[in-house]
């Protein structure tokens, strides 16, 4: 009795029950905890699986028979998209996940007997609609209002504008940028808009945000950094240094084959061993410039240093067949699938690695260059999107931006073959560690967040 409520409602799931998660809903569960953990505050959470079937006090499982809806081409859990659903699916899902969210709020309320005083939504698309929904019902019970916050991660904005630019009419036909505007959740003049304030995870983001919705006042959309789990992300160095170790530690890691694939797991040794690791993590999706990184490992493999590279993350079966067969094409000696893996299994990675490489285009935040920071490891990235706001010369490097590949991937290497020469790991590792820990812990983020929103909505 006598906590102030919150409730989110996710997109994405979270990691559990062996189910790998997408960065929002590693995020969205990093922010449960930490509400959670401020006094006062209790937190209770919803998001969709087809899998998970959990009913916990403070976190439910909207369940489906089908994958989660995605808004791109590529998840690291589904390959269902929105556009391929009908009308009447989109409209009975809306339906279902309205209900459910309703029902389970009233139950709440009823048995803590406190009450929600903040709905929180994760994406600009159908979650801010089904909870502006539901806080109008509740509203029309007797129930009260409450403030509603959109956190806008980013591939909800791509679809928007891939709907707007028309170049692909098959894949992303005009449809739900008009079916937001007619919602009018972000049209703050309408006096039943819904959404109060936004978050976007980069100024780049918060610009891509009023470029689909300018209706929305920019005053009102707050910038709020990624955080990360610091109990997960950090420098392993007990009982023994996993970076001094980790020829020893990379040989119990197995390499992951795509589904049908003639090829067998293998495991993480190297003949004639190495000298350097070079760590990528992220999905299979083309924005996310893998190809680019193996073109780039084509040229340093060619170094004197025996430099190594680690391919963590997967994608749809098609999209790893592609990229394993590019590997194969360019004769690469020292590249290692090893699939998506847990958070856990990241952090000894990103801790064996000299230097992280993640060469996104227009990446919405990149909270993977800050679990790899904190681990020690200083990264390299391209000059757009989030990571301006962060990777500095002090942490590491953002190459030039640039459409060709080729070009890209000669940035690449040789940011790469510098980094490995110049011994990053040693002059900018324990710098990049400690300005993730300062600048990026998940408690201090939410905190922030609840501060702007209490200031923005002060009747």
């Amino acid at each position: 009795m006598g906590d102030r409520l919150i409730f989110q409602l996710g997109t994405n799931n979270w990691q559990r029950g062996g189910e790998f998660a997408p960065g929002s809903g590693i995020l969205h569960e990093a922010h449960h905890h930490a509400y959670d953990a401020l006094p006062g505050w209790r937190c209770y959470s919803m998001y969709p699986s087809r899998r998970q079937r959990f009913q916990d006090e403070d976190v439910h499982v909207f369940e489906l028979d089908h994958d989660i809806p995605i808004c791109e081409s590529v998840s690291p859990v589904s390959s269902y998209r929105w556009h391929g659903m009908s009308e009447s699916e989109v409209a009975a899902y809306r339906q279902r996940l309205t209900d459910e969210v309703a029902t389970w709020m009233d139950e709440i309320e009823e048995r803590t007997g406190d009450r929600f005083e903040l709905a929180i939504a994760h994406h600009a698309f159908m979650n801010p609609v089904v909870m502006r929904d539901v806080i109008r019902r509740r509203a029309e019970a007797g129930k009260g209002t409450m403030p509603l916050l959109c956190f806008t991660h980013g591939t909800e904005l791509k679809m928007y504008a891939n709907e707007l630019r028309g170049d692909q009419p098959d894949e992303f036909p005009m449809r739900f940028l008009p079916f937001m505007k007619d919602e009018k959740v972000f049209d703050y003049a309408d006096p039943a808009h819904g959404v109060d304030v936004v978050a976007a995870i980069s100024a780049e983001q918060v610009e891509a945000f009023l470029g689909v919705f300018p209706e929305f006042p920019r005053e009102r959309v707050v910038l709020s950094h990624n955080g990360y789990n610091q109990d997960v992300f950090r420098r392993l160095t007990e009982p023994t240094n996993v970076y001094a170790d980790r020829a020893n530690v990379l040989s119990g890691f197995m390499t992951q084959p795509p589904e049908g694939s003639d090829r067998k797991p293998e495991p993480v040794v190297p003949a004639g061993g190495f000298d350097a690791v070079v760590a990528f993590c992220g999905k299979f999706a083309d924005w996310k410039r893998l190809d680019a990184l193996l073109h780039a490992a084509a040229i340093y493999e060619q170094h004197e240093l025996r430099i190594l590279t680690l391919v963590i993350g997967s994608g749809p079966v098609e999209a790893q067949v592609q990229m394993h067969d590019l590997a194969a094409d360019l004769g690469l000696r020292r590249t290692y699938f090893l699939g998506p893996r847990q958070q856990d299994e990241l952090a000894v990675l990103f801790n064996c690695a000299d230097v992280g490489c993640f060469p996104s285009y227009r990446e919405p935040f990149g909270l993977v260059f800050i679990e790899c920071m904190a681990c020690g490891t200083p990264v390299i990235g391209a000059d757009s999107g989030g990571p301006r706001d962060f990777v500095t010369p002090e942490v590491g490097v953002l190459v030039p931006e640039t459409d060709n590949r080729q070009e890209l991937a000669a940035s690449l290497a040789a940011a790469v073959v510098r980094a490995v020469e110049e011994n990053w790991k040693g002059s900018k590792g324990a710098v990049a560690e400690a300005y993730a820990t300062e600048n990026f812990s998940v408690v201090s983020q939410v905190s922030k967040l609840l501060d702007e929103i209490g200031r923005l909505t002060a009747r």
